[in-house]
């Protein structure tokens, strides 16, 4: 027995103070005490530790499968669209491996790889297709034009050409099974020549690469015209049902018999999808639709104005084409000539239709184009409008007055405020008040989104829209409304009273989102305090 606690047990019982010899023992008792609760508090903090540890092995997250994470992942972060996005994305890659697993299986980082066509390692890409998630896409690029088929001096002994690579035409002949295959940025004939070296080593367009491709796109430079008398018609591999062409110098003009288009007629025949881009000032409408007069089997069509000049103008009339498969057309920034192509096409079919406005327009040829597709098709129609700023004098309200039936409007960039000596002077209204008052338009619309808005103009102008629209049209259909403004410090329009403007939309029925760029610590006191 300790013989400190018969001193403590008789000490305890009264006020009396320890001798000095008791006094001694006793402290060295709580000396030792002392050190016993260090221990035991060190000895608890590790099981504890210990327990943190076992307890984490067997969470019930690790028993998530990858995919599952990365559908999380994926609802996390939809798209990696800007840098910041992407920052995120990696700093999930950085948690552990089946998060690293996870993000690139939910946003196929691994599936798509860029190569040039001179320096291609076979081994390299093979190793890459293995590891692959679904939907690869192999891309093959060149830094330089080609020596041989971009030279205009006409000493074709003297080059060869970039495609003339074992390790390329090693791909091309046994490659692994791919997608989508890309040809950027090269000259038509390296890639006529590439089909013919295949086609000299007993290969042609039937290895496995080429019998499984789904989708090809061709970034073509055309430094030699096509002309009638020798057409450089290329061939397409009879899978391909989806062809993107790109291409970057004017056709020289040729007789309507043969295809201008550096593409075998007969592989027109087989695709579903067509995506036709053009680089230059002025285009004969008549090449384009020369080629769709074969596509009888095209489902979506997706043709981009972005920097030419498109024109049917001139004798003799073109024929008018008729697409009968077409379900979806689309049509990227077309101008004042190429809105034009609505004239010489029919489609029987067509129930969706998407257009990016990003100049003026003549509204009529695009207004009958859409009725009557609505009337084809029975009301079945859906209209995508995306109206995007370019100038001043464009008066975007004039289109949505000239266009029905739209469903899905996105306004760009084209929402400014009315400046204030202008609104002094003139009395004249906002963008969305001068919306509201007007009778009949937008009347089918289901989705409204307002992309890069300005900072001075406020959540409140777009509900007051929404009220007007339900004062107008009791069995209003409009069910989305997204708001993105520009980046800027601090909008005007993030307000508390902002807040119960949303509410408002809300509960009325509509699914609302309103995104402002991040505020810094000063902006949100500024927020207090408006």
């Amino acid at each position: 027995m300790n013989p400190c606690a018969s001193i403590l047990s008789q000490l305890m019982s009264n006020n009396s103070p320890p001798e000095p010899l008791d006094a001694g023992s006793l402290r060295a008792e709580a000396d030792r005490l002392r050190r016993v609760i260090s221990a035991q508090r060190e000895k608890l903090r590790k099981n504890e530790e210990l327990l943190r540890k076992h307890e984490t092995v067997l969470s019930v997250t690790r028993k998530v499968p990858a995919d599952v994470w990365g559908i999380i992942i994926s609802f996390v972060l939809p798209a990696c669209n800007t840098k910041q996005d992407w920052q995120e994305l990696s700093r999930l890659n950085l948690v552990c491996k089946d998060w690293y697993q996870a993000a690139h299986y939910a946003h196929r980082f691994s599936s798509r790889v860029r190569v040039a066509g001179a320096d291609l390692d076979y081994d390299k890409v093979l190793s890459w297709s293995r590891r692959a998630t679904e939907g690869t896409f192999l891309e093959i690029g060149r830094k330089l034009p080609c020596p041989l088929h971009s030279d205009q001096s006409g000493r074709k002994d003297t080059f060869k050409c970039t495609f003339d690579r074992p390790a390329l035409l090693r791909l091309m002949a046994e490659g692994p099974v791919l997608d989508h295959l890309c040809f950027d940025n090269v000259e038509a004939g390296c890639y006529k020549h590439l089909l013919d070296l295949l086609a000299s080593k007993g290969t042609g367009i039937s290895s496995r690469l080429w019998n499984n491709l789904k989708k090809l796109t061709l970034r073509l430079r055309l430094e030699r015209a096509i002309t009638a008398v020798e057409p450089e018609l290329i061939d397409l591999p009879p899978c391909i049902t989806y062809l993107d062409l790109a291409l970057s110098e004017p056709v020289t003009w040729i007789d309507i018999g043969v295809s201008p288009l550096p593409i075998s007629p007969s592989a027109f025949k087989l695709l579903t999808t067509f995506s036709l881009q053009w680089d230059w000032d002025h285009y004969d409408g008549k090449v384009l639709l020369d080629a769709l007069s074969h596509c009888a089997n095209l489902d979506t069509l997706a043709l981009n104005f972005e920097s030419g000049k498109w024109s049917c103008k001139g004798s003799p009339e073109p024929q008018a084409v008729t697409l009968p498969s077409l379900h979806s057309l689309k049509l990227t920034k077309p101008n004042n000539g190429s809105i034009e192509v609505l004239k010489f096409i029919h489609t029987p079919a067509l129930v969706r239709l998407n257009l990016h406005i990003a100049s003026e327009i003549p509204s009529s040829t695009l207004s009958s184009f859409v009725k009557e597709q609505f009337t084809t098709s029975q009301g079945a129609l859906h209209v995508t409008l995306r109206a995007s700023y370019v100038g001043r004098n464009w008066n975007v309200l004039t289109l949505l007055q000239q266009v029905p039936h739209i469903n899905h409007l996105i306004l760009d960039g084209c929402v400014t405020p009315i400046p204030n000596h202008i609104r002094r002077t003139r009395g004249d209204p906002e963008f969305f008040d001068s919306l509201g008052d007007e009778k009949n338009v937008l009347v089918h619309l289901k989705t409204l989104e307002i992309l890069n808005l300005v900072p001075e103009i406020s959540v409140w102008q777009v509900a007051n829209y929404i009220s007007a629209r339900k004062r107008q049209y009791p069995d209003d259909g409009l069910e989305t409304v997204i708001v993105k403004y520009r980046s800027a410090n601090l909008p005007m329009s993030c307000t508390v009273h902002s807040l119960y403007e949303i509410e408002r939309m809300r509960k009325a029925g509509l699914s609302v989102l309103v995104e402002h760029p991040k505020l810094s610590h000063k902006d949100l006191l500024d927020v207090m305090y408006k």
